[in-house]
């Protein structure tokens, strides 16, 4: 199941727009990598954009690409969605 995270920016980033404290979002798959990708491809999202360092691997949403993005789940859930994508290895 595609899932969105939402939180604020922790710093400026001048090569993207954003500005410390704007409304981002990490878009992630609970299931798959490969429902991911068709989700950012069915949007326009490109492959090179997906965020695989860190967390788990997403999509990061902002400015008018928020638009895409649903009903955001907890901060528990999403880290209770990480610890169980890194442990399937």
């Amino acid at each position: 199941m595609i899932k969105f995270h939402y939180h604020r920016a922790v710093k400026t980033v001048p090569r993207l727009g954003i500005r410390r404290g704007d409304p981002l979002c990490h878009v992630y798959s609970d299931r798959s990598l490969d429902e991911l990708v068709a989700w950012g491809e069915a949007r326009g999202m490109k492959l090179e954009w997906l965020d695989r360092r860190n967390v788990m691997p997403h999509y990061d949403a902002f400015r008018t690409w928020l638009r895409f993005c649903g009903e955001g789940v907890s901060r528990k859930e999403f880290v209770g969605d990480v610890r169980r994508w890194r442990a399937r290895g």
